[in-house]
Parts: structure tokens; sequence; C-alpha cells
């Protein structure tokens, strides 16, 4: 329950003081608090009107939550969540925006969506900076904001600068292909490693491929193939044809760094990942 009340309050000058709840674009956080729950007298275990009780509740009423005994009531997601918001809940502002672009217990209106939208992410709520970012660049919430390609960039860097992947990710494509900005390989190289690390995803592997693939090329980066080999081994048995190949330039002494660098990240991250490795003849 402690992580319940776990409240990062940002204040950003010029605008609404704001309240983040849970300031994880994964969805973990929230996931987690609302699993340690308790299933009975939901309402009564909550700070009593509070932004976090009204917008828990809110989240609740948008379906219904038969394992805490809530029936769906669009009326009462609505209330609650403006209360969240009126309390300055960025999450509620967030949650709101979506309904009202997808025309969820509301009628649709991009107006209000946008509105909600823009208040959120001014206040540093991450889901909301990738929301104004993506629909910027024209890549999701179409129709959401006007084109512009420089305020699109802006907000989806504020979104990777705080950890979250998809923005990271989405701005490492367009640098590497050159689309809607001009190609930058180093930029593109610097954002896929946000992407790869972040604070919410320190297990996250789905990029070390590509992170092996500019080390072995020298794409972004100096070519290091100590690094390639590592994060091909990383990568698993998909991996085995890139450690081959790098493994032809390498020396043994090189080869077994690669090969304790990995284990020792496997070790730190506690996964265990297969693919063999590959060694040099004598």
């Amino acid at each position: 329950m402690k992580a319940l009340f776990i409240i990062l309050a940002l204040v950003v000058p010029g605008v609404s003081w704001g309240e983040v709840l849970f300031q994880d674009p994964t969805g973990k956080a929230l996931s987690n608090a609302i699993a340690d729950l308790p299933k009975k007298d939901l309402e009564e275990s909550l700070p009593q009107n509070s932004g976090l009780q009204q917008y828990l509740m809110g989240l609740f009423y948008i379906h219904g939550a038969p394992e805490f005994h809530v029936e769906k009531s669009c009326r009462k997601a609505v209330s609650s969540l403006q209360n969240a918001w009126k309390n300055g809940v960025s999450d509620a502002a967030y949650t709101l925006s979506t309904m009202y672009y997808n025309g969820v217990c509301v009628s649709r209106d991009l107006e209000k969506s946008r509105e909600l939208a823009s208040e959120s992410a001014e206040d540093g709520y991450i889901l909301a900076q990738r929301m104004l970012g993506m629909a910027y660049v024209g890549k999701k919430w179409q129709g959401l904001y006007s084109y512009d390609v420089d305020k699109g960039v802006c907000w989806l860097s504020k979104a990777g600068n705080a950890g979250d992947r998809e923005s990271a990710g989405q701005l490492s494509d367009m640098y590497a292909k050159g689309k809607q900005v001009k190609k930058d390989e180093k930029k593109s190289f610097l954002w896929l490693k946000k992407a790869v690390f972040n604070r919410f995803e320190d297990d996250n592997m789905v990029g070390f491929r590509a992170l092996a693939e500019s080390y072995e090329k020298g794409v972004g980066t100096e070519v290091d193939l100590i690094e390639a080999y590592k994060y091909y081994d990383l990568y698993g048995a998909a991996g085995m044809k890139g450690k081959q190949r790098v493994a032809k330039k390498m020396t043994q002494e090189q080869i077994d760094e690669a090969i304790r660098q990995s284990q020792e990240w496997q070790k730190e991250h506690n996964v265990q990942v297969g693919g063999g490795f590959i060694r040099r003849a004598n």
C-alpha cells in the first residue's frame, strides 16, 4: 500500500501545479498499485476525496472492476476523473484526454482532448508528452494537433529524456531514416541508447540487435567489436550469426572480454540468455 501514496509533485514554471501519481509509461507502477489494493471496501481504504481515490475510482468505473465490486458507470467515471483533475492529478487529465479523443464514456471532442493533453504534458506527465509528440509528427492521434515536426521533436525529446522508450525509439528511427528530420546517425544512436536503457525498463533487450549492428559497423558511433559481440550475445540465439561474423575480426582476448561483460550484465539483471559462445580456432 505504501506505493500508492508516493506522489511525485512536478512544478513547471509558468503553468499550473500538477501531481503525477504514477509516472511510469509502461503502466507497471499503476498495475502494481492496483494489485496491492484490498478487494473489499475499496473507497474506504483510500484517502477520502483525495486525488488518488478519485483517479483510481474513475479508472475502475470506465469498464467496471468486478474484483473490487465496482460496476461500470460512465457518469461516475467522468465525474471522478474530473474531480481528480481539479485536485491537480495530471494522470487524470491525460486519461480524460484519451476518452474525449476516442469517445469513451463521452461524446468525441478533439478540442477538450487537446486542452487536457496539453495541460497534462506541461505538468510533466510522460504519456501526455508522448501523445503530443506523436500527434505533431503524424504517427498517432491523427487530427489532435496540426502537423509540426519541430514541436513533435520537442515533446518526444522531453518524454524520451524522462525515460519513455517509445518516444526515444521514434526519434532514433526518424534520425536514422532522415524522414521528417535531417538524417543524423549520431543523434539516432543517442536516442537508440536512451530507448534501450531507461529508468523504467532496465532489462529491456529489444534494441540489443540494433546496438550490436551500430557498434559493428560504426553507425553513429565508433566501431567497437567487443560491444558488438556483447550485444549480439545478449540478443540470444538470434544473435549467433552476428557473433560468428564479428568474432572473425577479434582476438581471443577481445572475445573473452565481450563474454565476461555479457555474463556480468545477465547476472546483474537476473536473466540467462542462450545462444552459445564463439571462440577463435587455435
